[in-house]
């Protein structure tokens, strides 16, 4: 079995899934190997985790490793901004960095089980994953998220933009944006412990080789795998 491809020279390439990098490359597969492959992927995205076997499986480095875990923090941050209207570009670094702490909690609590492997073919795997649904991100937007917005407004209901600076309003816009970002963290760190885990959801994916040789999971199948771990 050959090497894994190397494709942590730039981070676009290392997001591409947070997996393109665990492709693993070689005449053969087994039914072991893919089932291995998906499990240790998993681990390694959600739990920062993995083995000797795993980094042994995909050719990387224990630091390769680690780099794939926070590009697939990088790439949960970017779904959490988007769900909940954070304006990256206005937050600070703390503010930023307060996100991935939480993500970080946030993704360790993930619950998925491997059930194997099943050969489709001579060179694709179909392998089952069994999910447990964490619903956090649900519970904060149903439960809480209308009275934070409402709460939120009315703090800055009063500003009165047409008397400020143009640099008062850089300050103005920096200010609530990065409040805005730690109120849903907040909101979110309130109910971590309350999360609850919904009822176990099986899914397929399909392990394969890609154009260059190189075992991977498909991007339509990781992003639906993700969707089901944590929903929003």
């Amino acid at each position: 079995m050959r090497g894994a491809a190397r494709r942590l020279s730039a981070l676009a390439a290392a997001l591409l899934l947070c997996l393109g990098l665990g492709a693993c490359g070689g005449e053969t597969m087994t039914r072991f190997d893919a089932a291995a492959y998906v499990s240790g992927v998993l681990d390694e995205t959600y739990k920062g985790t993995w083995d000797n076997a795993f980094l042994d499986l995909v050719d990387l480095t224990e630091g390769e490793a680690q780099d794939a875990y926070e590009a697939a923090l990088e790439e949960e941050y970017r779904r959490f901004a988007y769900q909940f209207d954070l304006n990256d570009d206005a937050l600070t670094d703390e503010t930023r960095q307060a996100a991935l702490d939480l993500l970080a909690q946030v993704c360790a609590k993930a619950q998925y089980t491997v059930q194997g492997a099943t050969a489709l073919d001579e060179t694709r795997y179909a392998v089952e994953v069994s999910v447990r649904p964490l619903d956090l991100f649900v519970q904060v937007r149903e439960d809480a998220l209308d009275d934070f917005r409402e709460a939120f407004a009315q703090t800055y209901a009063g500003v009165d933009l047409e008397g400020l600076t143009a640099e008062e309003r850089a300050g103005l816009e920096t200010e609530y944006e990065n409040q805005w970002a730690l109120g849903i963290i907040g909101l979110c760190e309130d109910r971590l412990g309350l999360a609850a885990y919904r009822d176990v959801e099986r899914i397929l994916v399909l392990v394969a080789p890609d154009d260059e040789g190189y075992y991977t999971m498909g991007d339509n199948d990781f992003n639906n795998l993700s969707t089901l771990i944590l929903p929003y």
